[in-house]
């Protein structure tokens, strides 16, 4: 445990620290500059009472259910898929050709189209982000099965285990960190495309709060939102690395 929270403290010394140096940067550029596209932080941060008055709060709470759902949706169906592909040949015979040719495609070209298709609401946004982050972790999760050494399985043979066991304590476990390590990439691409996603037909999310600043010119509105939506990646983010930490123990613990 102190392990643990030995490492915790060195990532959030860290973090403060490179909040420091930008901050630092931040006030030398605006120094420089002296104009008002850059106005200095704690013009800024003095910004905040005014945007809660804006409805900041719902706003996050949109942009947080369309990550929350759309990554749920890559997350469980890329495992499932990345399983199948990675335990039977034929079905990644099936799939693999699928990946290939749709990978390399620009999805957010398909924004006009799925913006017809699934309208203007919630729907087309969390489809736009399935559609880029689900590849990344069928992928990953595949890989990761079939790096599995085949002798990992001959001894659970012997050991007369069933499916679920070796599911439970060979594949799980071996594609689990792949999961972790894809999901923090593609955390990182999900609120891209929702940003992206959030500036068109649409007056709900952190993506069209921003852009609506920045068209009436509101300068620390504009900032102010762009370090909130940084912050709400940071913490998801920081979150699913947490999780790896403690997965990392549970793992030495068995070992």
């Amino acid at each position: 445990m102190s392990n643990i929270g030995g490492k915790i403290g060195k990532k959030l010394i860290g973090l403060v620290a490179a909040g420091i140096v930008i901050h630092i940067i931040w006030i030398l550029a605006s120094l420089w500059m002296q104009r008002n596209i850059l106005p200095m932080p704690t013009v800024v941060y003095r910004s905040f009472p005014r945007l809660l008055n804006n409805n900041l709060g719902a706003h996050m709470m949109v942009s947080l259910y369309r990550v929350f759902v759309s990554m749920g949706i890559s997350i469980l169906l890329g495992f499932f898929i990345g399983w199948l592909m990675g335990t039977s040949k034929k079905l990644d015979m099936l799939f693999d050709p699928i990946l290939y040719l749709t990978y390399p495609v620009p999805k957010m070209a398909l924004l006009p189209i799925v913006m017809l298709l699934f309208g203007l609401g919630d729907a087309s946004k969390i489809i736009m982000i399935v559609m880029i982050t689900l590849p990344q972790v069928i992928l990953a999760v595949r890989d990761a099965i079939r790096n599995i050494p085949e002798h990992l399985y001959d001894i659970y043979e012997c050991l007369q285990a069933n499916k679920w066991q070796k599911f439970r304590y060979i594949t799980f476990p071996a594609s689990f960190y792949a999961l972790l390590s894809t999901s923090r990439i593609s955390l990182g691409t999900a609120i891209s495309v929702l940003f992206f996603t959030e500036t068109y037909g649409t007056t709900r999310g952190m993506g069209f709060f921003i852009m609506d600043s920045w068209m009436r010119m509101d300068y620390p509105s504009m900032y102010l939102s762009i370090i909130i939506l940084s912050v709400m990646g940071l913490i998801l983010f920081l979150l699913i690395d947490l999780l790896g930490v403690y997965t990392l123990r549970w793992q030495k613990t068995e070992e």
